[in-house]
């Protein structure tokens, strides 16, 4: 995941409006890594896919977990997962699930592609062991960058998150294995592991009163962002200091349209 270097909008495309408060944040010139771990939070229409999606257009090894069986994207192959089954004599979801994840992250040649869309069944939305399910064949695949598309979608919450999604973020680096989590619920409702092992949190646009809980500099500035403009506030772990984020939507986006 890298950072393009913003551009004029194309013809056609309106110029976001940019409020001075963000404006004056120093530029954002990190370079976001398929290791590091980004939490995303943004209100709806705040353009947090369509951020995922661009920062994510030149990832060779991805899987994104798409709970509103929506997302599609360049160069990925859509695979829709069976029925978990609780069977207790059988842990990780029963054999067709099982199967199912196998055959979906598997290695595959590279003219063929290591991109990956996952979408749960629909009775697993919110399901917490079809869930660590997923995140440990991910785990066990190694270098791979996830996408998490809702993680409240998932049955984790600030107090309760699979096992094999804290594996993920407490031992992925060193498997290679990165994370990128949107949500558009307060920040204190994401799972605890998640901000705590943040390399970078991003916000777009966020309602005023979901900033009591965020203990960070300049954050009244993500409730001055206007919805779908793609300006975002950017915190890197260990600085207290915010950043700005524009990255224009590159031409294989631009008929692509967020799920």
């Amino acid at each position: 995941m890298t950072p393009r270097k913003p551009a004029p909008a194309p013809d056609g495309e309106p110029v976001p409006v940019r409020p001075a408060a963000w404006s004056a944040l120093p530029p954002f010139r990190g370079k976001l890594t398929g290791s590091d771990q980004v939490l995303l939070i943004a209100g709806t229409g705040g353009a947090k896919s369509t951020l995922a999606a661009t920062l994510t257009l030149r990832t060779p090894s991805l899987v994104a977990i798409d709970e509103k069986s929506r997302l599609t994207l360049p160069g990925a192959t859509v695979h829709e997962l069976p029925p978990y089954q609780h069977d207790r004599d059988e842990p990780g979801g029963g054999s067709a699930y099982r199967a199912a994840l196998a055959d979906a992250l598997r290695w595959r040649p590279a003219d063929e592609g290591n991109r990956i869309i996952l979408r749960p069944y629909v009775l697993d939305i919110e399901d917490f062991e079809a869930h660590d399910a997923i995140y440990r064949a991910i785990y066990l695949r190694g270098n791979t960058l996830t996408w998490i598309d809702e993680i409240t979608a998932t049955g984790a919450t600030a107090q309760r998150s699979q096992p094999w999604l804290r594996a993920l973020s407490a031992r992925g680096r060193t498997r290679g294995l990165g994370l990128l989590t949107l949500t558009q619920a307060p920040f204190g409702l994401t799972p605890a592991i998640l901000r705590r092992n943040a390399t970078y949190v991003i916000f777009g646009p966020i309602d005023p009163d979901d900033t009591g809980d965020i203990k960070r500099a300049g954050i009244d500035v993500a409730t001055e962002l206007p919805l779908r403009s793609g300006l975002f506030v950017v915190y890197p772990k260990g600085d207290r200091a915010a950043y700005r984020l524009h990255l224009p939507i590159p031409p294989e986006l631009h008929r692509w349209e967020s799920p």
